[in-house]
């Protein structure tokens, strides 16, 4: 499913907004075969996620640690950091901040390795890497309704500060989720019955296939057009879509193990 929303493509201007539909403040994203989709840098167990919010309750900065896997030296945790300025998630200007990523070093600051690569090519893998886990984010805030408790009888505290000192509280509970089950599922039907012809289509109608996620604006207000001014428009992220497909929510769900 990951190849379906997982281009090596430059998205900017996000509202930061959408990422409080985060199902809690801080997350772990299993991402094991991220780097046989597209180049990155160095391969990763997964990701943590959370965002820095200030007093008012706004969203100022994106916090990303890399788990990295044991591969050609590198091994432990990689911090790295995505601006947010007036609300909005500048990924671009956070690509310039990469050139200094050249020494991957653990959050306790011990040296891991020094990447042996030409400049250009280091940067472009890491901001791969990155645009491919901010969409990972935006999936998971986007479907929050496909995300399952794994295990419904130890449910963690919701997340709470400290009133004067705004310091963090971890929660006593870690959940797990799975999400992307029956899309996947549906996506994985698709491309069996491609090559075969199986797929079923009539004139006037389009074959099955997965619409690309992607940005929508919507525009709110009057249509009155004495009152077009007055209309504002809404940043929206649609997830990836299937058309002329059998009922995603009437297929089986299909869990892929994943070897440790």
């Amino acid at each position: 499913m990951m190849k379906g929303f997982l281009k090596p493509e430059s998205r900017d201007n996000i509202p930061a907004q959408i990422l409080k539909e985060l199902p809690s403040w801080s997350i772990y994203v299993s991402a094991e075969n991220l780097h046989t989709i597209l180049p990155t840098s160095y391969p990763i167990h997964g990701f943590f996620f959370y965002p820095f919010l200030d007093n008012n309750g706004n969203i100022i900065r994106l916090f990303i640690i890399d788990d990295l896997k044991q591969s050609q030296g590198t091994t432990g945790l990689k911090e790295k950091n995505v601006d947010v300025v007036n609300n909005i998630i500048r990924i671009k200007d956070s690509r310039e901040g990469l050139l200094d990523s050249r020494k991957m070093e653990c959050i306790d600051g011990e040296v891991v390795v020094t990447v042996n690569e030409k400049l250009k090519d280091f940067r472009d893998r890491e901001f791969n890497l990155l645009n491919a886990q901010i969409s990972m984010v935006l999936y998971i805030c986007s479907q929050i309704n496909d995300i399952k408790e794994k295990n419904q009888f130890k449910r963690s505290e919701k997340h709470k500060k400290h009133v004067h000192t705004h310091h963090e509280l971890p929660a006593q509970n870690i959940r797990e989720w799975d999400v992307g089950i029956r899309m996947g599922q549906a996506i994985r039907q698709y491309r069996q019955a491609e090559p075969t012809g199986k797929e079923r289509t009539t004139i006037g109608s389009k074959r099955p296939h997965i619409r690309r996620g992607h940005w929508h604006t919507y525009w709110t207000g009057s249509k009155k057009p004495e009152l077009a001014h007055e209309r504002k428009p809404r940043l929206i992220w649609l997830p990836p879509v299937p058309v002329n497909l059998e009922d995603v929510n009437k297929l089986p769900v299909v869990i892929t193990p994943i070897d440790k």
